[in-house]
């Protein structure tokens, strides 16, 4: 700060003590705290607030309550003169929160990586989560403090309206721990391969668009999400109207009736996916070549994220009103859609880049030194928990892992025939993602400028060329219901396909996998003898 408050040797103790807790943090607090910046943040909090309370000003309440011609007419209480002012407040400081902190940590860091200050602070003595946490803490400063403002008229506007004060505090818990998820996902954006520098200096072209995914998706979903499940009691109050809680269950476990096990059910999972996110975090800070996570990371990653998607979809709910066949199906699809994504994810974090597949075999389950042990059970163990070995047999676990509980839930339909078609999806669904992570894994061991868009460029390829080519040449579904198979479009064609056509289909895949496997093998045996 530019006033001599700062000076003081009371604000001097304070400033070392932060320096000693977080030397980050001062450094974000010395670089924020300016006295410009102060007033800028003082000034649009409060400007904010004097112009709400002068709206409504003009709809104080009276005796003989009428509307005016412009529209706005007088309140019809005191009451509901302060609900309105407290709907305002608690709608709007969402969306100023999570916009101005993830564009103020995504510009920061991306700013700092482009300008390599990042790197001295890699080197820093200090743990990558204080680094974090400093950031996290000290790059949003200003929005903190504009929305601490608002809180003494958030407070007054809730006990004026006759607000229960429990809501408030579950507000501002959820709003927390919302933060908290999306800053840190914020900082992991901003350190994932280094897109920033194709910026040049507008490094807050990146900022701005995930600002925009946080303004026109992230913010809304926080508020309904919480509306219809942990708030539904107070839906009156958020939007002026009694909304009926979503009967949702998760697991047979009912997570919307009771506020409790709501609340519960939100906290732990923005706990556990926070958690996920800063041991990534941990991972690429000091290391931004390594792979985004472990394959034992990937394993525990995909088994919940699964494990979370399949219990919405087991409900009792659904067994009474008689929802079942083609409504499961339905359900299948809606879960096959984001395990596409999950897979595709992982494939893209977990496939190692060409040196790190030579560094494996000079140093690992296939080195000749004498100091490594040998024989298939030592190269299988690599395999599966070795970052720097080849993926496809860490995508077949994270197949297994995602693809059984699925499984299991398809044997539990009473309609057979839903379940024979909802059995060929999923062999199709597993066949086709671990062909293109064998496509993946050859793509990136090629001696290429650029192997990551390579791969971008012919997984995007084999996923929309076919069906378009096939398309323009009019090899509809019905006709050539084995070759759409073939090509991974199950949902095309899994209604009226023979069982011939199935076989045929399979069989094609699963001989393009052993063709790609001896070709990824020979290529390592190459490397291999290259390195003797």
């Amino acid at each position: 700060m530019n006033d001599s408050s700062s000076n003081s040797p009371q604000a001097a103790s304070w400033f070392d003590r932060i320096g000693n807790w977080n030397p980050q943090l001062l450094r974000e607090i010395r670089g924020k705290l300016k006295l410009r910046n102060l007033i800028v943040a003082i000034g649009l909090s409060l400007l904010f607030q004097v112009l709400l309370l002068l709206f409504y000003s003009q709809r104080i309440p009276n005796e003989e309550c009428y509307a005016q011609i412009r529209g706005f007419g007088c309140a019809a209480s005191w009451q509901d003169w302060w609900l309105e002012q407290f709907r305002v407040i608690t709608w709007t400081e969402p969306f100023v929160l999570f916009l101005a902190g993830v564009y103020s940590l995504v510009a920061d860091l991306s700013l700092e990586d482009y300008k390599g200050t990042l790197n001295f602070i890699r080197i820093s003595p200090r743990s990558s989560i204080n680094i974090l946490m400093g950031k996290i803490m000290g790059v949003p400063l200003l929005a903190y403090i504009s929305i601490g403002l608002s809180i003494p008229y958030h407070l007054t506007s809730a006990i004026g309206a006759n607000v229960p004060i429990t809501f408030l505090c579950s507000f501002y818990v959820l709003i927390i721990g919302t933060a908290f998820l999306l800053f840190s996902a914020a900082l992991l954006l901003a350190l994932l391969s280094g897109w920033q520098a194709k910026f040049g200096g507008q490094v807050s072209a990146g900022a701005l668009l995930f600002s925009f995914i946080t303004f026109i998706w992230i913010a809304p979903a926080f508020m309904w999400w919480n509306i219809f499940t942990t708030w539904s009691s107070f839906s009156k109050v958020l939007v002026g109207g009694r909304i009926d809680p979503i009967q949702a269950e998760w697991w047979y476990l009912p997570i919307t009736s009771n506020i409790w096990t709501s609340h519960i059910f939100t906290i732990s999972n923005l706990a556990i996916v926070s958690f996920a996110i800063w041991r990534i975090l941990e991972r690429r800070f000091h290391n931004p070549n390594a792979t985004l996570v472990s394959k034992a990371q990937s394993y525990v990653a995909t088994t919940y994220l699964e494990i979370l998607m399949l219990g919405f979809c087991v409900q009792t709910g659904f067994a009474d009103k008689g929802f079942s066949g083609e409504f499961q199906f339905i359900l299948l699809l809606i879960i096959y859609i984001p395990n596409c994504f999950l897979l595709f994810i992982a494939i893209t974090a977990l496939t190692p880049h060409r040196q790190a597949l030579l560094d494996w075999v000079r140093f690992g389950a296939l080195s000749t030194t004498e100091e490594h042990p040998t024989g298939i059970g030592y190269i299988l163990r690599d395999l599966i928990w070795s970052d720097k070995s080849p993926t496809p047999i860490a995508i077949a676990l994270n197949l297994v892992f995602t693809q059984v509980p699925i499984l299991i839930w398809v044997n539990t339909w009473n309609n057979s025939a839903q379940r024979d078609k909802a059995m060929v999806v999923l062999a199709s669904f597993t066949l086709t993602m671990f062909l293109f992570a064998l496509i993946a894994q050859l793509v990136l061991f090629l001696k290429t400028r650029n192997p990551s868009a390579w791969m971008t460029g012919i997984i995007s390829a084999l996923i929309f060329l076919p069906i378009l080519i096939m398309a323009s040449l009019s090899i509809s579904p019905d006709r050539y219901a084995g070759l759409w198979l073939f090509f991974g479009y199950p949902w095309f064609v899994v209604s009226n396909i023979k069982l011939s056509d199935i076989i045929l289909a399979f069989a094609g895949q699963i001989s393009v996998i052993i063709a790609l496997t001896l070709q990824l093998i020979y290529q390592l045996q190459r490397a291999k003898m290259r390195e003797t």
